[in-house]
């Protein structure tokens, strides 16, 4: 029998890219679950027991990007559900996957903070740098591989429970791990393929951040393919790990 993933998506565009196929062959059922409309507000009456059995007892859940932020809970109360969901699945050893966004839910739920410095996004290709811990975990694969950035927001974890995996020169936490749990504040399951999509549903952002276009293309062409030997490579190590995957 398949294992079940499930995927908390917030934007159409940004959903497992390279990483759906890496799925299929991990031996994964995977059903998205569109964030604001098909998952619910865990304070919400109308929030189904059997909805939030499914999203506990699913043997992978997978947490993706959006151009959200922590400060917009707010404006977008289901995050905090989400919140409270990965802290529920970590705390129960379930595997979670963050991306962006989704790394920042987790280190919420894992009682860090998330931040907003006064400076520009970091959008564009870059590597970072592997701590000890990371040399020795499934995103070594991904060492000295440029993968890409698309975000704001600074991680401080929480003094235990959480480690380092790696950073670079704008960012203290790039990649953080748990006994259940991966965190990434860049990309690695992104398509340079599909790096139109990127470009038309992040307009806002690569405005105002003055970002080249046609640099960012090029860079995405050259850098793209590569990545996702690697991605591929780090995502079956860790899920071996977790003794998660068919594969």
């Amino acid at each position: 029998m398949d294992s079940s993933l499930i995927v908390l998506r917030h934007v159409a565009f940004e959903d497992l890219g390279t990483w759906g196929a890496v799925a299929e062959r991990a031996g994964f059922r995977t059903e998205y679950r569109d964030v604001g409309s098909d998952v619910f507000r865990l304070d919400d009456a109308s929030a189904s027991a059997d909805d939030l059995t499914e999203l506990m007892e699913a043997d992978l859940v997978v947490v993706l990007g959006a151009p959200l932020g922590l400060d917009d809970t707010g404006s977008y109360p289901y995050l905090d559900s989400e919140v409270e969901l990965i802290r529920r699945r970590l705390a129960a050893r379930r595997p979670v996957l963050g991306v962006c966004l989704g790394a920042q839910l987790m280190a919420r739920a894992l009682g860090g903070t998330v931040s907003t410095p006064d400076r520009p996004m970091q959008i564009g290709w870059g590597s970072v740098t592997l701590t000890e811990a990371g040399r020795g975990h499934a995103v070594a694969e991904l060492e000295d591989r440029p993968v890409l950035h698309w975000h704001g927001d600074d991680i401080e974890l929480p003094a235990e429970g959480a480690t380092v995996l790696a950073y670079d020169d704008r960012c203290r936490v790039q990649a953080f791990a748990t006994p259940a749990g991966l965190g990434v504040q860049f990309h690695p399951e992104f398509d340079w393929r599909r790096v139109e999509r990127w470009l038309i549903g992040h307009h806002s952002d690569l405005v105002a951040q003055e970002v080249d276009l046609d640099a960012l293309r090029r860079d995405s062409a050259e850098h793209g393919p590569g990545l996702i030997d690697a991605s591929e490579r780090m995502v079956f190590a860790w899920l071996r790990a977790l003794q998660v995957a068919r594969h």
